[in-house]
């Protein structure tokens, strides 16, 4: 399988990551800074990810601090001789779902914002969540949301794609019946780690439908990277015919690099048995 990564695995090492909230006293948008100290900058990682040969990269909006023609236009370029893909702008902001006019327009036109910015920089995707609205009425109106941002990227050539993420999207069911509400034109991001229970059933369920995967990969509780659940993820990613790149993700305190190069390892290996899931 092709190996892309999710930048959230440098979180710790990209500098302050600067998060978009929704203030409700307020009525209006504001941002929060989560202090890091910058290892390294983003067209340092870009380079070395093509020098490693990684195909591809899945960015957290945090990562992306300039969205200025003359940046967006200087990762494109830089991506592009690196061999590494902009596969998707991660927008990790706002609930499509939220019941509040005010809210849901200032985060419309901010959407809107950065699928242009994602546009100009040569991004195929932008991922949008769905939210944490858990009511039917919610879960309608994020479809409505992502239906009307899908139109508005389409335009520009990017695909929006969701993901099984937040109470909206927390199991299987409620994915696909958001593939469905939104008719095909919202695609899909399966993450390994994300669901709560029953998680290799609810990720047999979605993988079929996914066009990019977050081969997220969670610590054993020793400290280790937990490479039996990992492999059993990837298992079922190939057993769903998914032939799209596994874009590597790992959240923890170890060194990333040690644990991409782990986990690229682990999706190279010969299928390892599993407990049928019954």
């Amino acid at each position: 399988m092709k190996h892309h990564i999710n930048s959230y695995t440098f979180k710790n090492w990209m500098g302050p990551m600067a998060y978009v909230e929704w203030d409700a006293d307020a009525s209006a948008l504001t941002t929060s800074v989560e202090a890091h100290p910058e290892r390294i900058g983003l067209a340092e990682l870009i380079a070395r990810l093509g020098a490693e040969g990684y195909g591809g990269i899945e960015l957290a909006y945090p990562h992306l601090k300039d969205r200025s023609a003359e940046k967006l236009a200087e990762l494109r370029r830089i991506s592009a001789l690196a061999g590494v893909e902009l596969n998707a702008l991660l927008l990790d902001f706002g609930d499509p779902g939220t019941n509040d006019a005010a809210r849901r327009d200032a985060e419309m036109a901010l959407y809107r914002e950065w699928i242009d910015a994602a546009a100009e920089a040569g991004f195929r995707r932008v991922r949008v969540g769905a939210g944490d609205g858990e009511d039917d009425a919610s879960f309608d109106r994020a479809a409505e949301t992502l239906a009307l941002l899908a139109a508005y990227a389409g335009h520009a050539g990017v695909r929006i794609v969701t993901e099984n993420l937040g109470a909206s999207l927390s199991t299987a069911d409620r994915v696909l019946r958001m593939l469905e509400k939104t008719s095909g034109s919202v695609g899909l991001t399966a993450d390994f780690g994300n669901f709560k229970e029953d998680k290799y059933r609810q990720l047999e369920a979605i993988l079929p439908h996914a066009e990019t995967v977050h081969a997220k990969a969670r610590e054993d509780g020793g400290g280790r990277l937990d490479s039996m659940d990992f492999r059993r993820c990837v298992e079922l990613a190939r057993q769903a015919g998914y032939e799209g790149p596994l874009s590597l993700t790992y959240l923890a305190d170890g060194d990333p690099w040690s644990a991409l190069a782990e986990m690229r390892e682990l999706t190279a290996l010969k299928p390892a048995s599993a407990p049928r899931l019954l």
